[in-house]
């Protein structure tokens, strides 16, 4: 096919989707039928992350994605999508052409296995966890993702009276999409659910040489697991088929408010808490320094989230709506003790946030010991090492943690990777406002902490860089995994047109 560019002088019928904080500095242009833009300046959704992108593009059809490729290899240019930029790692980060999947959003209808045993969607990239929701909630019967990434953002005029105290920038793209959680081995609360990468049947990405290549257990069990968790390494993704359920149970979830002493300072606090984790189909835990607001009294208390599968009727949530706050902090006062039965989106997309504030992230995956002694110890500490940072100035006083649990993934490139597919690993992430002083070298010590006591992992969207002899570290753990995964990462994209600069130092450097 020649190639066309023709520069856009009159407003486009289907005006492309915008991509995190994208600011177009130059005409729209078409190559080939794909809108792109030159000279753009993108900046994530955390804010940590701002790049120049020589070109801009916006797919929306399985073609476009074969000419951006084309386009990248006759040019020598490296390539990097990015969907609402919700990774706070440079993952997505290049100077030369970075592709918005946010047009890439169609969903096929759900298939049922000849068996009977399960239910199967496919999905494009650019699919946000919202859309998807909606989509299988309205299929009959009512489907859905029995395990998921994120809460939902809270918009209520609570949070808005407050909003001089935080970021001005309202990020009014803060859905997550699937592109990102399925390439980054993102996870949810569910203990028996492992991550959403897990959840995959078979994938389909354009790799460098323009072809589109079709990733299944059957025809390929390693390079499947490889492309299950790619890290955007093999190409640009097409679509994911990924695992749902009917949604014949409902949670029932229980929000309770207890000290921290009586959960992990006692002498059988480890033995506890694994009964408690146990106990549950999922259980989150949130903690925030100041117990009330701006004043510097500590919060001896952390917020208790427990879920467990229930056969019950949902209750009418608007029953619940315009309550007082609980907790004197506008980030968390959507939160209410007591229990509730909710169907299963409403109860893993539980509000959070005030529709206003922009948030950094960093976190681990740490193998939990059978006695659970080491994640008590792990939660003591930080604890102490979060009042003493947000304390220091008044600037770093919106700082929060939140910790869930998993069982491992087999995925050979996962943060909470193991053998033993019984294994709980704890998800545990602390987090600040945008702009925090000092946030990502404070993170970076707790990350390098929790790397010499546990053999932590890092979870690849968020804040790992920065942390000292973090290269070495991960070739020596993950070793013969990083050599299987680069020998299908080389069949598809030999000559690293996938690879930026925050991943050719961890897998060029392991060639064979």
């Amino acid at each position: 096919m020649a190639m066309t560019y023709d520069t856009l002088t009159q407003p486009q019928t289907q005006e492309p989707t915008p991509i995190a904080f994208a600011k177009v500095g130059s005409p729209m242009a078409i190559v080939d039928g794909v809108a792109f833009s030159g000279g753009d300046e993108w900046t994530n959704y955390g804010g940590n992350q701002t790049v120049q992108t020589e070109r801009l593009f916006y797919p929306k059809t399985l073609e476009d994605l074969k000419v951006i490729v084309r386009e990248a290899r006759n040019n020598n240019k490296k390539v990097r999508c990015v969907g609402s930029g919700h990774s706070w790692s440079a993952t997505a980060v290049t100077p030369d052409y970075m592709v918005s999947v946010n047009g890439m959003d169609k969903i096929h209808k759900p298939v049922r296995a000849q068996d009977g045993s399960g239910w199967t969607v496919t999905l494009e990239t650019g699919v946000l966890v919202s859309q998807l929701d909606t989509f299988l909630r309205a299929h009959n019967p009512p489907l859905a993702v029995p395990s998921q990434v994120v809460p939902d953002v809270a918009h209520s005029s609570e949070f808005h009276s407050n909003r001089s105290l935080f970021s001005s920038r309202f990020n009014d793209l803060s859905q997550v999409r699937f592109g990102g959680i399925l390439t980054m081995g993102c996870h949810g609360g569910g203990l028996n659910l492992r991550t959403l990468s897990d959840t995959i049947t078979e994938m389909k990405i354009v790799n460098a040489h323009g072809e589109l290549v079709t990733y299944s257990a059957a025809k390929d069990p390693e390079a499947f697991n490889v492309a299950c968790l790619n890290l955007g390494l093999l190409g640009i993704i097409y679509t994911a088929t990924i695992k749902v359920e009917e949604m014949n149970t409902r949670l029932r979830v229980t929000d309770s408010f207890p000290t921290l002493a009586s959960l992990f300072q006692s002498p059988q606090a480890g033995l506890n808490l694994k009964a408690l984790i146990l106990g549950n189909d999922s259980t989150e835990f949130f903690h925030w320094p100041f117990q009330r607001f701006m004043q510097p009294d500590q919060n001896k208390n952390i917020w208790v989230k427990e879920s467990k599968r229930t056969t019950e009727p949902a209750e009418d949530l608007k029953k619940y709506e315009g309550l007082p706050p609980m907790v004197d902090n506008p980030f968390f006062s959507t939160f209410q003790t007591g229990s509730r039965i909710m169907e299963i989106p409403d109860a893993l997309h539980f509000p959070i946030g005030d529709g206003v504030t922009t948030v950094v992230d960093a976190g681990c995956a740490i193998k939990v010991d059978s006695d659970f002694k080491n994640i008590c110890e792990t939660i003591t500490e930080l604890i102490e090492k979060n009042w003493e940072f947000a304390t220091s100035m008044p600037e770093r006083k919106d700082t929060a943690i939140e910790f869930r649990f998993i069982k491992a993934s087999d995925k050979i490139l996962s943060p909470a990777y193991d053998k033993d597919p019984e294994t709980i690993f704890c998800m545990i992430s602390i987090l600040a406002v945008s702009g925090t002083p000092d946030f990502e070298e404070y993170s970076a010590s707790i990350i390098a902490n929790w790397i010499g006591k546990y053999n932590a992992k890092p979870h690849w969207p968020k804040m790992w860089e920065k942390v000292d002899g973090i290269i070495p570290y991960l070739q020596r753990e993950y070793g013969d995994r990083i050599t299987r995964f680069n020998r299908v990462r080389k069949s598809q994209d030999p000559a690293d047109m996938f690879v930026n600069d925050t991943w050719r130092p961890l897998f060029q450097e392991n060639e064979y």
